[in-house]
């Protein structure tokens, strides 16, 4: 609050000053990250508590800073009085000057058109206009200087059009419409030179064509505040080529055609407000290169690459995307987006990218290692607390991602759409060695957690990933969903996949299980996938996967699944909808899990049911509602549901809530109550619309246990009748349930694991 006072009084000091003569600059730690005349301001007001926001509207933008973005506040004078300028004006083959401080340390000389100045005076205007096809600015000043360009247009014959080779600030002031263009054979690097800080104002526009290396280039903070454009057409090298920082606060960037990167910067990029358009076409060219990092606050960033191994926006350290709108199209094979070697931060705006390139084979170490086309690739951690990404990889882009990263990957609160369309393909690594890449919408090699947030994730290629976390490299890389105790509501996460498996190598015959040899090699396509353990806590989850062919599990750790809680619906058609490879634990949430063609909810270890409310639904013998092949299958909580052809059944001397295994028919009506007449379930049994072993017979395993179940009772089991009324979940009927009709059978409940007919056979 004390920092918001300060510029209050500030703001009200100023009314007495001329507001064409003084300019606002935000200050940071030395450094001015804000500066526009003061008459260009309309509004200042402040947001949130404290407050957290400073909101500036200054020309047709608005900018919004932060109160922790800078520290300090001053108001400088930028306009000398009127009258006092020296004006350059070009006339085709010659030159006018008028030069009132010829007296007082200022020289300006001429060559043909070729024109020096030489400055020992601070603060001098100088206003440039008129035309030449062969004509040059230099300037040699030991004090900053003001710099207007008034409708000029400068070609120059052999060096920089304006170069500006003394380290001083510079204000350059745009008017009307000017167009300025250098020499191939030109020695300094830019069209426009500035060796020392360059600060660029006005609402002018100006052209810039670099033919001998970059269009603009500076060696100190190159600092836009204008509320007009910039556009450079073309050049041989970059199209802004920083030593130092680049600030934008405001304005308009065109970037037609860049020889080299559309932006490098050296120092760190800062972008506030304005309109930015970026096109590079050469091979491993960045629309964005900054040696620091890369901040966006506002505004908009629009990029296309479409050179091999090009980037939108290339950070040697870390990206933060507070907010704005960035759009990026990126073509060319093993490109990327977005790519930073340090972290990714992105707390808010919009992100749209299309990632239409492809995998290219690299060669490293004498082995075949895979160049993805990535949206957004990350070196460390990735961290997303807000923003609406829409990201997309055609059926051109083999093996892309969405969002990948060597580290870790949080996001908490965004609203993400990732769709990926290309097939995946097997590869030699080295001999006959083999291997496949496979596309994926979230990607990474560390952990995962998705927190909160409204995220849909499509992969239709074949061995195609919508969650992929760790690899046999990593095999200790968790993925976590949810909060503990959080709101349902707070992320719901949708996961499709249609892609059918990829082979890389067969199999040796047939038989069930597959023995040594007989199972093959495949890249299968995955809802959710984790190398490690597998948390689910929270959140409102729902994953289809709708293959021909086997290998298309929902949701599979390969290490332990935990399901603590969460709203959790899973289909597959033909492979298991949750699967653990060790463990499989259930302490509580809603589940509903179906497959068509394999086991509901399947462990190839030990299965544990501690809590919670699940259903799930299996294929004919042999598949099953519950399998934990023989492992232990430990039962101390919740009401679980369990159809199949077959079931894995508890282990008694560790269970401590009893189960009934109800022999029954697909599709029969059950109804189980105690002595007393209470429900205590009503289950519409599914049909079976898959396969199963062959000659399994199509007899119903349902295997149901609950709370109110207790030994030393007796229970009454219906089957077979008709269920009316009520609330109907997944064939779990809930409230004001009637049944009618079918027969009744009576059962004591004496151990944890009573067998019951109810029309159906045995298994």
């Amino acid at each position: 609050m004390r920092k918001s006072l300060i510029i209050i009084a500030l703001l009200f000091g100023c009314i007495s000053l001329n507001a064409q003569e003084y300019h606002i600059n935000l200050h940071n730690a030395g450094t001015v990250i804000y500066d526009n005349s003061v008459s260009d301001i309309h509004t200042i007001h402040f947001e949130g508590s404290q407050p957290a926001n400073m909101i500036m509207q200054a020309g047709c933008g608005i900018t919004t800073f932060p109160i922790t973005a800078f520290d300090s506040i001053t108001f400088v004078q930028q306009e000398p009085p009127a009258g006092d300028t020296v004006y350059i004006i070009y006339n085709g083959s010659s030159v006018n000057v008028v030069n009132p401080f010829s007296d007082n340390g200022v020289t300006v000389s001429t060559n043909s058109t070729n024109v020096t100045v030489n400055s020992t005076m601070a603060n001098v205007p100088y206003i440039v206009s008129g035309s030449s096809s062969n004509g040059s600015l230099t300037f040699n000043s030991s004090n900053s200087f003001y710099l207007a360009l008034s409708d000029l247009s400068l070609t120059s014959g052999n060096t920089a059009a304006i170069n500006i080779a003394s380290p001083v600030a510079v204000t350059l002031n745009l008017r009307g419409n000017s167009a300025i263009a250098d020499n191939a054979n030109s020695a300094i690097n830019g069209t426009l030179y500035a060796a020392g800080n360059l600060s660029i104002n006005g609402s002018g526009t100006i052209q810039i064509t670099g033919n001998a290396k970059h269009g603009i280039s500076v060696e100190g903070i190159l600092t836009v505040n204008s509320g007009g454009t910039i556009i450079i057409s073309e050049t041989d090298s970059d199209g802004i080529h920083g030593s130092s920082d680049l600030i934008w606060n405001n304005g308009t960037l065109v970037i037609v055609s860049a020889g080299s990167d559309g932006l490098d910067i050296s120092g760190n990029i800062t972008i506030q407000n304005g309109d930015l358009t970026i096109h590079t076409t050469a091979e491993s060219q960045r629309c964005v290169k900054v040696s620091g990092n890369f901040t966006m606050n506002d505004g908009t960033l629009n990029m296309t690459a479409t050179g091999t191994d090009g980037k939108g926006i290339k950070a040697d350290s870390n990206v933060f995307i507070n907010g704005g709108s960035i759009g990026i199209g990126h073509s060319g094979d093993m490109s990327k987006g977005i790519k930073a070697d340090g972290d990714i931060n992105i707390t808010g705006g919009i992100i749209n990218i299309t990632s239409s390139g492809s995998t290219v084979l690299e060669s490293v170490n004498n082995q075949n290692v895979p160049a993805y086309c990535s949206a957004i690739k990350c070196d460390t951690d990735i961290n997303i607390t807000g923003g609406d990404f829409t990201i997309t990889l055609p059926t051109s882009n083999h093996g892309g991602k969405g969002i990948s990263t060597d580290g870790n990957l949080t996001i908490d609160g965004a609203t993400m759409t990732i769709t990926t369309q290309g097939d995946g393909a097997t590869y030699t690594i080295s001999g006959s060695t083999k291997d496949a890449y496979t596309s994926a919408c979230l990607r990474s090699d560390g952990n995962m957690s998705i927190l909160s947030g409204n995220i849909t994730l499509n992969s239709s290629g074949t061995g195609g990933k919508g969650i992929n976390v760790g690899d046999d490299s990593h095999t200790t890389s968790t993925l976590t969903l949810g909060t503990t105790g959080g709101n349902d509501d707070d992320l719901i996460l949708n996961v499709t996949t249609s892609g059918e498996r990829i082979t890389i190598s067969s199999g040796g015959g047939g038989g069930w299980p597959p023995g040594p040899g007989q199972g093959g090699d495949y890249a299968n396509p995955k809802g959710i996938k984790s190398r490690g353990n597998l948390t689910i806590n929270s959140g409102t989850v729902t994953v289809n996967c709708t293959q021909n062919n086997e290998g298309g599990e929902c949701i599979e750790s390969k290490a332990t699944l935990t399901i603590n809680g969460g709203n959790i619906e899973t289909y597959s058609k033909t492979d298991d909808p949750i699967n653990a490879a060790q463990n499989l634990t259930i302490n509580g949430g809603t589940i509903y899990s179906h497959s068509d063609n394999n086991d509901g909810i399947d462990s190839n270890g030990t299965l544990f049911l501690n809590g919670g409310f699940a259903i799930a639904n299996g294929a004919r013998q042999p598949e099953e509602g519950f399998d934990c092949d023989w492992n232990q299958f430990k039962i101390t909580g919740g009401t679980h549901i369990g159809t199949g052809g077959a079931t894995s059944n508890p282990t008694q001397n560790v269970c401590t809530q009893p189960t009934l295994k109800i022999n029954t028919q697909p599709g029969y009506a059950i109804q189980v109550l105690k002595s007393d007449g209470t429900v205590i379930c009503t289950y519409q049994c599914p049909t079976f619309t898959g396969g199963g072993g062959g000659g399994w017979g199509n007899n119903m395993v349902m295997l149901f246990t609950d709370p109110q179940l207790q030994t030393g009772q007796s229970y009454t089991v219906k089957y077979g009748g008709t269920i009316s009324g009520g609330t109907n979940w997944n064939g779990y009927y809930t409230g004001n349930v009637t049944y009618t009709g079918g027969q009744s059978t009576n059962v004591n409940v004496n151990s944890m694991y009573t067998t019951v007919s109810a029309g159906g056979g045995g298994w």
